[in-house]
């Protein structure tokens, strides 16, 4: 049995209350380290959110530390010391005098916040529900019977409701709302690994390494803030069947090692195009002229150009520039590296 603070009741809503604020991530840290001081007289504080790829983190909300230790804490020697204490796991918060190692073996406390002036402390491991590591929330005091265990442990009820509070992943799945008919999707990360996305199943297009992807992270280098395409996925009984696949670069919030959000939704209305329509438009939106046309595709330069009048056509454009622009804003053209896929 936890024995509860003053106020714990008052406490507790707060943070629930928190928790369920909408928008930036950064405002509900701010909101949530004021409510944490009432309970630890911290003179530093911090909200370190994971980057798995490069195991490192990234502060929000730091106050009271100096720019060697924020340095420091955001580096993989810091991640690595998070490992050695356990931290890197599901686990109780932990104070500093629960540390399972000699603080002088650490060089956080024997370079930095040890002569810095540090006694005390605790650090809040925080996972999501689905078993993400989100990263940590550390609370440093010049008082070495502060925090106590009480309050330590009663911080402990908190944190499932902290870690919802600074789950970057809330603002991505408000972004990927915006695609209503969304059926599949992921959020594609910078080093190519994709993480699942709540709400949304997967899709063999999706997966690690997938062409669809190279176009996605393609189309972000280019500077698209918003890019949709098709790309063909036939079934049995559907041989020339498309899905719409929409790219949206993740909020500024999110961690740096997030990109992008991938969607997959069924196609809306084609415009009468053909496969092989579609195909060429995804040239035409590369600026290819007709002989790269024919050569790549083996056909003659008379039926490009065929084509190309059928695309004018159904997309009412008198151009083929204006064709290309239409086909970018609708999303109406397979890009050249899906143009082979087959199921």
């Amino acid at each position: 049995m936890v024995d509860l603070p003053p106020g714990a009741a008052e406490i507790v809503t707060d943070v629930e209350r928190i928790a369920a604020l909408p928008g930036d991530v950064r405002d509900r840290v701010r909101e949530l380290l004021r409510v944490l001081h009432r309970l630890v007289p911290s003179v530093a504080s911090m909200v370190h959110l994971l980057n798995p790829e490069l195991r490192e983190f990234r502060g929000l909300g730091a106050s009271g530390y100096n720019a060697a230790i924020i340095a420091f804490m955001h580096g993989s020697e810091h991640y690595r010391e998070m490992e050695l204490v356990g931290m890197d796991r599901d686990r109780p918060p932990m104070c500093v005098r629960d540390v399972p190692v000699p603080l002088d073996e650490l060089r956080s406390w024997a370079e930095h916040l040890g002569p810095a002036g540090y006694r005390e402390g605790i650090g809040v491991t925080l996972f999501s529900p689905d078993g993400r590591h989100l990263g940590l929330i550390t609370l440093h005091t010049d008082d070495p019977a502060q925090p106590t265990d009480e309050t330590r442990d009663f911080i402990g009820l908190l944190t499932p409701m902290m870690a919802d509070a600074v789950d970057p992943m809330r603002s991505i799945v408000t972004l990927s709302r915006i695609v209503a008919n969304a059926e599949y999707g992921v959020v594609l990360t910078r080093g190519g690994n994709v993480l699942p996305l709540p709400g949304l199943s997967d899709h063999p297009l999706l997966a690690v390494g997938s062409p669809v992807l190279e176009v996605a992270a393609a189309g972000l280098r280019e500077g698209h803030v918003h890019n949709s395409f098709l790309c063909p996925y036939p079934a049995p009984d559907e041989p020339g069947r498309h899905v719409q696949v929409t790219v949206l670069p993740c909020p500024s919030s999110a961690p740096a090692h997030l990109l992008a959000v991938v969607l997959i939704s069924p196609t809306g209305d084609l415009r009468g195009l053909t496969r092989r329509e579609l195909e060429i438009l995804g040239l035409l939106v590369d600026g290819w002229s007709n002989q790269r046309m024919a050569s790549q595709l083996v056909i003659t330069q008379r039926t490009v150009a065929a084509h190309i009048e059928h695309i004018l056509d159904k997309l009412d454009a008198p151009t083929r520039t204006l064709a290309a622009v239409r086909a970018l804003r609708l999303g109406l053209y397979v890009p050249q590296p899906l143009a082979r896929i087959r199921r």
